[in-house]
């Protein structure tokens, strides 16, 4: 019988438990400056926080859905649901594509693009805490592993 203490599946789910928990409880010491509320005082999921994200870091091109959608690896009816919310959320709005009128891009509202540099500092403050005591070797160690991980789920 497998023991599933010792499997991979167990061992990554537990891990991202204790993550999420470990941000959560964070997330609920900075009330006053908790930028995952939207205006409407809703909190946005951590999918879009990583939508946020990826459009911060791509500020410079034009992203519409289906870049989303590759880079998430998500459904065409979840990235569109994920744009819509996002809107509703005042965290986006959408333009014509310059190349293609029926195409939208997506571009970060300046709420957003104001609560990323806070969202980057405790993204940085919560990656040096999950690194504590790991050494380099170890660190590269484990993202070859995990991606390996990636390659055999393909």
């Amino acid at each position: 019988m497998l023991n599933f203490k010792e499997t991979i599946v167990y061992n990554i789910r537990d891990l991202s438990n204790h993550i999420s928990h470990y941000i959560q409880n964070n997330d609920e010491k900075k009330v006053g400056n908790n930028v995952f509320v939207t205006h409407g005082s809703e909190r946005i999921s951590r999918l879009q926080g990583m939508t946020a994200g990826f459009l911060y870091t791509h500020q410079d091109r034009q992203v519409i859905q289906k870049d989303l959608e590759k880079a998430m690896s998500i459904s065409k009816s979840t990235a569109s649901g994920l744009v819509q919310r996002m809107v509703k959320n005042g965290l986006i709005y959408t333009t014509p594509s310059p190349d293609d009128a029926r195409v939208k891009c997506l571009n970060l509202t300046t709420y957003a693009k104001d609560a990323m540099n806070e969202i980057n500092n405790q993204a940085e403050t919560t990656e040096k805490v999950l690194q504590q005591g790991i050494s380099p070797e170890d660190l590269a160690t484990f993202f070859k592993v995990i991606d390996q991980i990636r390659k055999n789920t393909k």
